[in-house]
């Protein structure tokens, strides 16, 4: 998961920068990474792919061009990005509920 929360940080770094395909690019290896962390755990798998799914239609222009599709790859990132963090904020309020 590592590598897709690192890839996925760089990604949306590199749309900050107007950088669109490096930024795709790694929003898929990001992805690619996310479902193979993932594959066992199908719950997971959906949760991820409908957060991608909204977040591409709600925030980036739907057309068939190569600047759409590397949008999909943002829409990843961003989604990961999303996720860790909340997995992160769960832990440790779990964390912090048994120690008391």
């Amino acid at each position: 998961m590592k590598y897709a929360f690192i890839l996925s940080i760089v990604s949306l770094v590199l749309y900050h920068d107007d950088l669109l395909a490096a930024a795709g690019a790694a929003g898929y290896l990001a992805g690619i990474f996310f479902l193979i962390t993932y594959r066992e755990k199908p719950t997971m798998l959906a949760i991820g792919c409908i957060a991608a799914a909204i977040i591409t239609i709600m925030y980036f222009s739907w057309d068939f061009s190569f600047e759409g599709y590397m949008h999909i790859g943002v829409a990843w990132s961003m989604t990961i990005t999303a996720f860790v963090a909340i997995l992160t904020l769960v832990s440790l309020i779990y964390k912090i509920k048994n120690r008391i």
